[in-house]
């Protein structure tokens, strides 16, 4: 049997002797083998491939029977939004997560009006930063998430900012139940006060970083579209380029990776006459080098008992409940679904609580046209009075060449004291002429 792999004999794994291998990889149709290039001819003149073997490996049949059911059931439910993929993204499993995502935003604008009029002059702005950070492993996980926003309309300052940070512990290694404690603060200019709160509890659920095969779909899709392939990679063919992608970290150089990347596409038996060309190894190399491209898939709920160290509104600190949900899920490489919620309050959560939701998705229609939407609700309950805000918003970034971009920002807004809703559109272009 045929190992894909190294230039060197490597550790004899179920089995079978694989030359090169620096060290495992996943179990493909019952074999465990990872990448060498060399002559293998003494271990066979047949590639890993399903279609070749007379047992199926019970992971392959898996991945198929699931893919089946799941693509049929997203088709129905997302329609247009989902993409060609060869296997569902995130059946993909990781053994590390570790995503992290920093916004910052900012504008002001200032007007002296020139006949006097002080109701004219303008001297307003705006500035936003938001940070989220993921991480997890099979013993343990953190996460983190600030969201702050400050303004400023005629000299008058209002801001509000949030943070919240918990670390959990798995009370076994791959399994989803753990025990979590966390600390959350608040604060709004209208109360003037910081909220800060500690918390501990149990949970259960997993977030995965499911970018590897996100990003060897993209490739698989482009290179289809090109003709640089005659048609998709198969299945465990996809997962052998992830499972390498995830590794990049190992390897001495990007090119070192990408040799073994074109090994596995080229020995799929779907390229083109003439290989692969100068055109597609570029392409490709940009895809595992994007950065700014993540997906991830998985969720966790959490309740737990909590104590508020500051009251914002200088009462009696209480013991608090506290409760959490997220939800990720990617139906392909250009698509991203989250959402998130909070709830929090003493006993009496009937009648004194603090609810935050929020909900955002992002999808690529094109490599240069990029829309997002999000949603966000908090509702802020004392004595049985709710009040509520409500922000929408709806971005479309179009970048046609690498020197331009196009940003169309739409976004609405109400709060508790508006008499209508705050309504913001925004045009920017930046050109870049040498």
């Amino acid at each position: 049997m045929r190992c894909r792999g190294a230039k060197r004999t490597g550790p004899l794994v179920d089995g079978v002797r694989c030359r090169g291998a620096k060290r495992t990889g996943p179990l493909v149709d019952g074999v465990r083998c990872r990448g060498a290039i060399g002559d293998n001819s003494h271990l066979g003149s047949r590639r890993i491939h399903p279609s070749q073997l007379d047992r199926r490996s019970t992971f392959y049949v898996e991945v198929m029977g699931m893919r089946g059911f799941l693509l049929g059931l997203l088709v129905a439910a997302l329609g247009p939004a989902l993409a060609v993929c060869a296997v569902p993204l995130c059946s993909y499993q990781s053994p590390l997560t570790d995503l992290s995502d920093l916004a910052l935003s900012f504008s002001y604008e200032y007007h002296n009006d020139p006949y006097g009029l002080a109701a004219e002059d303008k001297s307003n702005g705006d500035f936003a930063v938001s940070y989220v950070r993921l991480y997890d492993r099979p013993e343990y996980g953190f996460d983190i998430d600030v969201d702050g926003e400050m303004a400023v309309v005629k000299d008058e300052l209002s801001y509000t900012l949030r943070a919240d940070g918990n670390y959990k512990r798995y009370f076994a290694s791959e399994e989803s139940l753990f025990a979590f404690t966390g600390a959350s603060a608040r604060s709004l200019s209208s109360s003037g006060a910081l909220g800060l709160s500690s918390s501990a509890g149990v949970g259960y659920g997993r977030f995965t970083d499911v970018t590897p095969l996100a990003t060897a779909t993209r490739i698989d899709t482009y290179l289809v579209r090109r003709g640089s392939l005659i048609d998709h990679l198969h299945a465990v063919d996809l997962q052998i380029l992830a499972y390498e992608i995830s590794s990049a970290a190992e390897y001495d150089s990007t090119a070192d990776l990408l040799t073994v990347v074109q090994d596995i596409i080229e020995e799929s038996g779907l390229v083109r006459e003439g290989g692969l060309d100068a055109i597609d190894i570029s392409e490709m190399t940009s895809y595992i080098q994007d950065e700014s491209f993540s997906r991830y898939c998985g969720w966790d709920a959490k309740i737990g008992l909590g104590y508020e160290i500051l009251d914002p509104a200088e009462g009696v600190n209480d013991l608090l409940v506290t409760a959490a949900f997220n939800y990720a899920f990617s139906t392909a490489p250009n698509t991203q679904f989250l959402v998130q919620g909070t709830l929090s309050g003493p006993p009496a959560l009937a009648t004194t609580n603090r609810i935050d939701v929020s909900a955002s998705y992002d999808y690529m229609a094109y490599e240069f046209v990029t829309l997002r939407a999000a949603y966000d609700f908090v509702r802020e309950t004392n004595a049985g009075t709710p009040t509520d805000i409500h922000k929408l918003s709806l971005d479309v970034v179009v970048t046609p060449l690498d020197t331009a971009s196009v940003v169309v920002g739409f976004v609405v807004e109400h709060r508790p004291y508006y008499t209508e809703w705050n309504v913001d559109a925004t045009l920017a272009i930046a050109i870049e002429l040498l």
